[in-house]
């Protein structure tokens, strides 16, 4: 009886684990990367030095990983105007959501005003 009793213990403990451990990795998966990509070019001269002090900590803290920046750009077809391109990836697009529009960095933000033109920033999900 206590072989029985302790078989179905271990039986229903490692069912547990299994199905806790699936769900974990079923959350993970869930959460697709999300892609920023910018375009801006700078002003001669623009002192960046603030913004990237105050802005590079707190995407850091969002996930913040820089993919790739390139000046210019090597295009394969068609026209692109723009000489800077970023791309950056951050964990969700909820954690780039939440970097994007926080007080913090809508204040960090005021100080590349003036410092370049932006062309456009958008952001994309993984599929």
């Amino acid at each position: 009886m206590r072989k029985l009793f302790s078989g179905l213990l271990i039986f229903t403990l490692g069912i547990g684990l299994g199905i806790s451990l699936s769900a974990a990795g079923a959350a993970e998966q869930s959460a697709k990367l999300a892609y920023m990509i910018v375009s801006s070019d700078r002003k001669p001269g623009a002192d960046y030095g603030p913004y990237s002090a105050a802005a590079g900590p707190l995407a850091r803290e969002a996930g913040l990983q820089m993919l790739a920046t390139s000046k210019p750009p090597l295009v394969l077809e068609g026209n692109w105007p723009y000489r800077n391109v970023t791309l950056e990836v951050y964990p969700s697009m909820d954690a780039l959501k939440e970097f994007w529009y926080s007080d913090a960095y809508q204040s960090a933000k005021q100080l590349r005003e003036g410092l370049s033109t932006v062309n456009f920033i958008v952001a994309i999900e993984a599929d």
